[in-house]
């Protein structure tokens, strides 16, 4: 009677232990910085989102809850970029990612006007400098990505 006891006991532990693994190893996923290509990734989003806003606004305005819904979507995503930059910069202590975080922030500049309806959507010069400021984002972002290959080639020469 007793082992029985004992072996449930121990199975209830093992129990425990996993669950307890498995939310670690969960926690240490979502908050996993991402890699450069995955950023370039994320940034293309985010430039392709704002061409696509900026081109159906140039062909025919949108309904203002639309706009709204969409300028506020683009801000989001930007301020959650701005985030992951601005984490990475820090952790790798790199000055031209802290850079790009500033771009980041200029596009989030450039776009809340049109949230808090300082700037009517008629006026998409504030669009237009996000897209430009993006483009800027996404060329520095690939020198970033030169230089991590061109390391690589260097460190493998060097074994």
């Amino acid at each position: 009677m007793m082992t029985k006891e004992l072996i449930l006991q121990y199975a209830v532990y093992l129990a425990i232990i996993i669950v307890g693994l498995l939310v670690l190893w969960l926690i240490k996923q979502k908050t996993k910085l991402p890699t450069h290509i995955e950023l370039r990734k994320r940034l293309e989003i985010l430039d392709k989102n704002l061409k696509d806003f900026v081109r159906s606004e140039k062909k025919s305005g949108q309904r203002p809850y639309d706009f709204f819904k969409r300028t506020a979507r683009c801000i989001y995503t930007a301020d959650k970029l701005i985030y992951i930059v601005t984490l990475m910069a820090e952790k790798e202590r790199d000055g031209n990612l802290d850079t790009i975080a500033k771009m980041l922030e200029n596009v989030r500049n450039s776009l809340s006007p049109y949230k808090f309806k300082l700037k009517s959507k008629e006026d998409i010069s504030g669009l237009i400098s996000a897209c430009d400021q993006m483009s800027q984002a996404l060329a520095a972002l690939d020198l970033i990505l030169q230089r991590d290959k061109d390391m690589r080639a260097r460190r493998s020469r060097s074994r």
